[in-house]
């Protein structure tokens, strides 16, 4: 395999490999300290790694389109699994936190309403 695709490799799991960590890392900080702001900041930070892989993706395959092709490896394979798994952490993380903002919402109105 050229050594560019095994950098482009390595670097999207780099950046994926970030990103579904601080996206997993906001989720288990909210629900220590109930602070949905700072998860949601957290998951935006956590998405611009994941973006970043996004883009060395995107790049891969532009190259592709261009005539150019990329070597297909069990690497790259790794890599592109470790950049679907974060997409997946981080959408399921932003709809985490949209569930307990509506849970405490509605534990908060149901205490008022007591």
């Amino acid at each position: 395999m050229d050594e560019k695709t095994v950098e482009q490799s390595m670097q999207l799991i780099l950046h994926s490999g970030t990103g579904r960590s601080m996206v997993i890392e906001a989720v288990r900080d909210m629900l220590k300290t109930g602070d949905i702001a700072a998860a949601k900041k957290k998951i935006e930070e956590g998405g611009k790694e994941i973006g970043e892989a996004h883009d060395i993706q995107t790049a891969m395959m532009s190259a592709e389109c261009d005539g150019h092709p990329v070597e297909k490896s069990i690497l790259l394979i790794h890599a592109q699994d470790h950049f679907m798994t974060a997409l997946a952490v981080r959408d399921m993380a932003n709809l985490m936190v949209e569930m307990y903002a509506a849970l405490k919402d509605k534990n908060e109105k149901a205490e008022e309403d007591a």
